[in-house]
């Protein structure tokens, strides 16, 4: 296995060691020590790793379900490092986890592959490095290498993306945060257990609604939800929201303006399709099919709005771009399963 070597050779110190290769009779010019990066280390007892990223980075962490993120982003936002886990039912098998993650990036818009093979980092971590171009979901092509490993019921990718010329510059930095990851010896977090599915039942709003097996229950607390369902990685997911309107409102007045009112919340926003359809039950609906980003993710997916007197509900389904397609009809299951009670 090839062990991911840190190399902080300044060019000048590499130009004069060059120098006094050709000049034997010269005294030979002392390679001075390189400078230690100024790193910071972030350590996670829950999920058992820890890694050390530049000082002046910035950390945001996401976790939903059986997935937790961490990413440390440069100053001006075009580099990133991230680490990324999964928890499986059962214990991972790397070349499965590789091959899973190899065909997620080959869907990838634009993807060349690079390199890829296997690496030891950190303290003999062994894992299988991949390096590429493509659109990971920010909606642009950006460089990235991974190292992907397993740890019993844990899948991590641990590695850094960004805009192709400030990746390759920022080598030295991407070097010293991958090499940094170490696992803990243990870790605490227990992730849920994947529902059976079923249908939720909401009398408080009088509505239900049938979500698929392997799916989860949760509340990710933005402005009017009511109840969020996601698979285990977090997307797709179907979303319940409600807000009130005006008395006498119609579908018909009503959608075209909630499709308006979307498009100022996501940006690079593409409208694919919008229209009057029927829920299972019969009740009319409106849906609104678009793309668009936010937080720093490309999303794909459908609103569709359901009024009920001064009640409108909201159910949102959501997925990447490159999954859409093969998450839609479990998406619209869900969708027009709802029934107001």
């Amino acid at each position: 296995m090839r062990k991911l070597e840190i190399v902080a050779i300044p060019l000048l110190v590499l130009a004069l060691s060059i120098g006094a290769i050709g000049c034997g009779e010269e005294e030979e010019t002392p390679t001075p020590t390189p400078t230690p990066l100024p790193m910071t280390l972030y350590e996670n007892t829950e999920h058992g790793f820890s890694i050390e990223y530049p000082e002046e980075w910035t950390e945001t962490t996401q976790g939903m379900g059986t997935y937790f993120s961490v990413t440390f982003a440069g100053p001006e936002g075009t580099l990133s490092a991230t680490v990324s886990l999964e928890y499986k039912t059962e214990d991972y098998v790397l070349a499965d986890y590789v091959a899973e993650g190899k065909e997620y990036m080959e869907s990838m818009p634009e993807f060349e592959l690079i390199s890829e093979g296997e690496v030891t980092i950190g303290e003999g971590v062994s894992g299988y490095e991949i390096v590429g171009e493509g659109d990971l979901g920010s909606g642009k092509v950006e460089k990235f290498r991974f190292v992907m490993l397993a740890r019993g019921k844990q899948g991590f990718a641990v590695g850094a993306m960004g805009d192709s010329t400030v990746f390759d510059q920022g080598g030295e930095m991407i070097d010293a945060t991958v090499n940094s990851f170490k696992l803990l010896p243990t870790y605490t977090y227990v992730p849920p257990t994947p529902s059976a599915g079923g249908t939720y039942t909401n009398a408080e709003y009088g509505f239900s609604i049938t979500y698929p097996a392997g799916w989860m229950e949760t509340l990710i607390d933005r402005p009017g939800e009511i109840v969020t369902f996601m698979s285990g990685v977090g997307l797709p997911s179907v979303t319940v929201s409600q807000s009130l309107v005006g008395e006498g409102t119609t579908l018909a007045e009503y959608g075209p303006q909630f499709k308006q009112d979307l498009s100022q919340h996501f940006a690079d926003y593409e409208l694919f399709s919008e229209g009057d359809i029927t829920l299972d039950d019969g009740t009319p609906a409106y849906e609104i099919v678009f793309s668009g980003t936010t937080e720093g993710y490309s999303l794909k997916g459908k609103y569709v709005v359901v009024l009920q007197g001064t009640q409108a509900f909201f159910i949102a389904g959501l997925s990447m771009p490159t999954t859409f397609e093969q998450d839609e009809a479990i998406i619209d299951e869900a969708i027009h399963s709802f029934q107001l009670e």
